[in-house]
């Protein structure tokens, strides 16, 4: 299941789309009506401390992946790695796992959260302005049905959210 995600520009338009929902087939309980940052900012999956958590994950990712690159070309040419021994090997990629994961952190810190604020700005000014968010929980063989009532509402923003739900 996943979510689509659109901008009401008034409480006045809430009851109108909704009714229009429900005679379509969409039960009550699919259809949501947020008005606060941290509820659209779960449903977007734009969670500043998660978007950081992520990128240090990738970057300890590519921080192990980076030292097994090295690691199996010694392997197969069967070098000792500059004579150094197993507590060596151990030590660089704990390094480059700790490494990977604070440029990760730094660039999820930068890049991640900018782009997760970008994507809530819309529905979040929206928000402020006395509008509401409106999330319908759709199956794949309603998403256009749903978008077509939704773009006859005059709901703003639309966007399908792979696997989110309220």
């Amino acid at each position: 299941m996943q979510s689509m995600i659109g901008l009401l520009s008034d409480d006045s338009a809430v009851h109108p789309a909704v009714e229009r929902l429900q005679s379509s087939g969409v039960a009550q309980e699919r259809i949501h009506l947020l008005s606060d940052q941290a509820s659209i900012n779960k449903l977007l999956q734009c969670d500043p401390a998660c978007m950081i958590k992520n990128y240090a994950f990738w970057g300890a990712a590519i921080g192990i992946g980076t030292y097994a690159i090295f690691g199996l070309a010694a392997a197969l040419c069967q070098c000792d790695l500059m004579h150094y021994g197993q507590e060596y090997g151990i030590g660089t990629i704990v390094g480059a796992i700790l490494v990977g994961a604070f440029v990760g952190g730094i660039i999820g810190l930068f890049v991640g959260v900018a782009e997760s604020e970008k994507d809530s700005h819309l529905y979040v000014q929206g928000v402020r302005f006395g509008g509401r968010v409106i999330s319908v929980q759709v199956r794949d063989e309603e998403v256009e049905r749903v978008r077509q009532i939704l773009t006859m509402e005059n709901v703003h923003g639309l966007k399908i959210i792979q696997g989110a739900g309220v």
